[in-house]
């Protein structure tokens, strides 16, 4: 094994052997033959710049979500999780290695991490995975969803990073007390998700129960923004869907029937936004008419129940 001062020096990074990177996630393994320009860490993150004819293949063998900002899928096994990036021109792109594992509630990276799906082959500077192959199904339920008019972004929040507001990746959050208690958990990129009923967040014994909720005020929670894309990464289902909230606690999902590019198109923060969820999360949501626009997708507005 090549030792991590070795990995951070390399120029023209090519690695015959498997060399281990430890992170702050744990260790992670560069698959012998992979071929880089150059390849970085900065203990949280790794940076890897690759040019036409180079792959690139990370694994972890503590099962890891391996979000990134290149728009690559990553597989996940029974004792791995693997990322393989290739491109037909020189790009750079980021992965930022989970502290969760596959299989549970998490963060997206540029697609949402969890399952994947095999990777998939870049062929531009601007990588626009398709996460939304598929047969469309019948639907369940019928809405008319309400237009999404331009939306907030972390940036236009001031969100610097998850570390300036002393959170870290998958940190279950509550402004206890606010006019909002709701309970989210935040992404890398300043992105959150809501358990929009207590229900669905005992689908996740692994984050410990409300007891292990990190209490935080109501202007860092509203720094990040909500999200309302999920896919299944338990199964590796590559299809996004977006919530439509009905009431207080209850919702409806509506698989996104676009390709990537034109998701991106629409909205370039589009696959940061994407949270892992379960199956038995899955499950417990209705389905409706798939949306053929990421711009049908409804913002998030937290219901009232009237006295």
């Amino acid at each position: 094994m090549i030792s991590l001062n070795q990995a951070k020096a390399v120029g023209n990074a090519s690695f015959p052997q498997n060399t281990t990177v430890t992170v702050s996630a744990g260790d992670l393994t560069i698959i012998g033959g992979s071929d880089a320009d150059t390849v970085t860490t900065n203990g949280d993150t790794i940076t890897v710049t690759i040019s036409s004819g180079q792959s690139f293949t990370l694994e972890s063998a503590g099962r890891k979500l391996l979000n990134n900002d290149g728009g690559f899928s990553y597989t996940c096994t029974d004792d791995k999780s693997s990322i393989t990036m290739t491109s037909s021109t020189t790009i750079t792109v980021i992965i930022s290695p989970s502290s969760t594992t596959c299989g549970s509630t998490s963060v997206g990276g540029s697609t949402g991490g969890g399952g994947g799906g095999g990777s998939i082959t870049t062929a531009s500077s601007t990588p626009t995975p398709t996460p939304v192959v598929g047969t469309t199904p019948a639907p369940i339920v019928s809405a008319t969803p309400t237009p999404n008019v331009k939306s907030a972004t972390p940036a236009s929040k001031g969100f610097i990073s998850l570390l300036a507001l002393k959170l870290k990746e998958g940190d279950v959050i509550s402004a206890a007390g606010s006019s909002d208690p709701d309970v989210y958990i935040v992404n890398v990129w300043g992105y959150k998700r809501l358990f929009l009923n207590p229900v669905i967040f005992g689908f996740y014994g692994h984050l410990g129960g409300f007891n292990k909720v990190k209490t935080t005020v109501a202007p860092i929670r509203d720094t990040l923004v909500t999200s309302g894309l999920f896919r299944n990464c338990e199964t590796n289902d590559l299809k996004v869907y977006g919530v439509e909230t009905t009431g207080e606690d209850t919702g409806i999902l509506h698989w996104v029937n676009t390709t990537g590019a034109q998701a991106v198109a629409d909205d370039p923060g589009f696959f940061k936004k994407v949270f892992c969820i379960n199956t038995k999360e899955f499950g417990w949501y209705k389905q409706g008419a798939p949306y053929t626009s990421v711009n049908q997708i409804p913002l998030y507005v937290r219901a009232t129940v009237k006295n």
